[in-house]
């Protein structure tokens, strides 16, 4: 049907159902189409079908909810009550702050964890205030990322170990530095990550396990006799060992983070068997008697340092001493000796040690330059003596032979000056050598310093 360029100022009624005049809708003021919006939306409304409904769904809004707001006003503030509640509780797509592990305690764990509470930090600062009788000193307080990696470890029923490489003082500070691994190919298509150092010596050392030793105390893993004497243990190496700081690292590493789990694993099958535990053993805390039969296992302190330092010691102290198993590892595996070892002395670049070979071959050349010299020198001045003589001997006289080339003394003798020829031809007997090396002015015959060679009677 027609329409002219004016709008229908008709009400809803008087249209009809939607269906019956779809071709008006576009017609309708904005009065008559929120009013047919509220009828479809009110129960005292009109009875509208659901294929109607959908109708009035399709022209700018829904017809569920409230309907006082105009669903035809354009604006970006109004919304679904639906969508509006989820976007006042949480934004869509924001990810959450998670700590990493490889980044606090170990650098083969890939797993997550949420950051503690306050409320958790500030009980675990409480249970090492009741056991040390006050808070730790700024550079030995583990921060509350590295309690919670540490206290996930313990949950899990996990041996408490930690690498130095990435535990360390000031957690919060050095872990910028993590970010900067680097990846060294192997020449076969595939890479390896090289790991962050371990500690350098055992003053680097006593800062990690500082820090360590308060996070146990915290957190109520590891008494404190049992801690200290495992510390003795390493001091006590380090003093019979002090070349072998390497040695020493690898195998203090090695216990935490393999012995302990193994010493656990033994005494849970000694209790099982009805033997005799240790006095501080406790199924619920097993680590003070693990790290207390780990500081006194003297078979295996002296398979992993004793033994491959006495070695290295009698080989002459070549190369790095490496513990039995470290040394297999290097043999068997690809990549193990481009820097796969954290705890490994790095050696000096190669650019540096071909400049000193450089440098040295290049003094030896001198010396035999400087050699090549003095023996042209010194065959020139012979062969024009013997020429004098020999004729001098052709006339009848009797030749003297050859000179000598030093004094009584030892000192060099001056071929010029003896055979009166060269730099020092015209000095006189008794004055210094003009040469760049300076020699005796004596006879070459008699030694005298009185006269030349040809003056010689004897």
């Amino acid at each position: 049907m027609g329409h002219t360029g004016r709008r229908h100022s008709r009400r809803p009624e008087t249209l009809g159902s939607p269906s019956e005049e779809c071709g008006d809708w576009g017609m309708w003021d904005r009065s008559s189409k929120r009013q047919l919006h509220c009828s479809a939306c009110h129960p005292s409304g009109l009875d509208l079908a659901a294929s109607e409904n959908g109708y009035v769904t399709e022209g700018r809004t829904s017809t569920r909810g409230t309907c006082h707001a105009d669903p035809w006003e354009t604006s970006t503030s109004t919304s679904a009550p639906g969508a509006s509640a989820s976007t006042s509780t949480s934004t869509p797509g924001v990810k959450e702050r998670v700590l990493k592990m490889a980044s606090l305690v170990d650098q083969t764990d890939e797993s997550e964890l949420l950051p503690p509470t306050p409320h958790q930090v500030d009980s675990w600062l409480q249970a090492y205030i009741n056991i040390m009788g006050a808070p730790p000193q700024e550079e030995e307080e583990p921060t509350g990322a590295q309690l919670a990696a540490l206290n996930k470890k313990l949950e899990a029923g996990l041996s408490p170990y930690v690498d130095f490489s990435v535990w360390t003082p000031f957690e919060r500070r050095t872990s910028r530095a993590q970010k900067f691994r680097v990846y060294q190919p192997l020449g076969d298509g595939s890479y390896l990550l090289r790991e962050l150092p371990g500690p350098a010596n055992l003053q680097q050392w006593l800062l990690c396990w500082r820090v360590f030793k308060a996070a146990a105390l915290m957190l109520g893993a590891v008494s404190l006799a049992a801690l200290q004497s495992y510390e003795k243990t390493v001091e006590k190496l380090t003093t019979q060992w002090s070349s072998c700081w390497g040695l020493i690292a690898r195998a203090e590493d090695t216990g935490r983070a393999e012995r302990l789990e193994r010493i656990r694993r033994s005494l849970l099958v000694d209790a099982a068997n009805g033997k005799t535990m240790p006095m501080d053993w406790d199924v619920n805390r097993p680590w003070t008697a693990c790290f207390n039969i780990l500081a006194q296992d003297e078979k295996f302190w002296t398979e992993q340092v004793r033994n491959p330092a006495m070695a290295w010691m009698a080989a002459g102290s070549r190369g790095i001493p490496l513990a039995p198993a470290e040394a297999i590892a290097r043999a068997h595996f690809p990549g193990a000796q481009q820097g796969g070892d954290p705890f490994e002395v790095p050696e000096e670049p190669k650019d540096g040690k071909e400049k000193k070979r450089q440098i040295n071959r290049d003094r030896r050349a001198a010396k035999k330059a400087r050699a090549a010299r003095e023996r042209e020198e010194l065959a020139k001045f012979r062969s024009g003596a013997g020429g004098h003589r020999d004729s001098a001997g052709q006339g009848g006289g009797k030749s003297k032979g050859k000179g000598k080339s030093k004094d009584q003394t030892g000192e060099e003798l001056c071929y010029s000056w003896a055979f009166g020829k060269g730099t020092c031809a015209n000095v006189a007997p008794g004055g210094a050598c003009l040469a760049k090396t300076k020699r005796t002015h004596k006879c070459q015959y008699c030694l005298s310093p009185g006269h030349k060679n040809a003056d010689c009677p004897a």
